[in-house]
């Protein structure tokens, strides 16, 4: 018999935090959610965290929580990253072939990437997140979207990088870790929205995705099957909330 394996993901929001607990046998197609809660969030603005130490008392709360109803303990989650600190930039890079046979390997994907995002000049402060391949390049033919297994002497590709403020990420992890928690990723939270929200058939046709939380809204657009382009707005439901409520002039 297959055994379970355990995943938690942690959302961190201006609202609220949230934590959902799941498993997934390898000979089952669908997860299991075993733990879903959430409680008001403290020492979060605009997608940031600016209170560690209050972002891991409600974090600790939730992991409490789901251990005492599914009675396993947790020991690592997967976080996303929100904020108007969140930016992509666009960049190329060129590889040789390594193999005598002229076939690319993973390793000879792996180098361009790298490559990609060595020749892009980030402020000190800021580090990448995640690296999307637009396309991939085999000796001066493009349009190719995976490139291993093909034969070829140049690889290049041109890639998208999405990059936040190391601060405040470094902020976000440490309030995961004080709440004795390992992060096994951080994911940008529109990337994790379109998983959640968008089929690749939406994607290839090409969809914007507009994710409104309470303190910021990020803008997704996808093409080709790939994301395109990403803005976070930093105004969001507590704005138009806001909003309403002086035009209606309500307490």
């Amino acid at each position: 018999m297959a055994k379970a394996q355990i995943i938690t993901g942690l959302d961190i929001g201006s609202s609220n935090i949230k934590l959902l607990v799941a498993s997934k046998k390898d000979d089952e197609p669908d997860f299991k959610v075993l733990f879903q809660g959430e409680e008001p969030s403290l020492g979060v603005r605009r997608g940031v965290v600016i209170d560690t130490e209050r972002v891991s008392r409600l974090i600790q709360i939730l992991v409490d929580k789901a251990r005492s109803e599914i009675g396993q303990k947790i020991n690592s989650v997967f976080i996303n990253i929100g904020g108007s600190h969140l930016f992509c930039t666009r960049s190329r890079g060129m590889v040789a072939v390594s193999r005598a046979d002229r076939n690319i390997s993973r390793e000879d994907v792996e180098r361009v990437l790298q490559e990609a995002v060595k020749a892009v000049s980030l402020p000190s402060n800021n580090e990448p997140l995640e690296t999307v391949p637009k396309e991939f390049i085999v000796d001066g033919i493009g349009e190719i979207k995976a490139a291993e297994g093909l034969q070829g002497s140049r690889l290049e590709t041109e890639v998208l990088i999405l990059s936040s403020f190391a601060p405040y990420k470094n902020n976000l992890v440490q309030a995961v870790l004080e709440a004795n928690l390992q992060v096994l990723d951080v994911i940008p939270s529109s990337i994790a929205a379109a998983f959640a929200v968008l089929s690749q058939k939406q994607k290839e046709i090409g969809t914007a995705l507009l994710d409104i939380g309470a303190g910021t809204s990020q803008l997704a657009v996808f093409r080709e099957g790939d994301l395109a382009d990403l803005a976070v707005f930093p105004i969001g439901s507590a704005n138009i909330t806001s909003d309403i409520a002086v035009g209606l002039r309500t307490d």
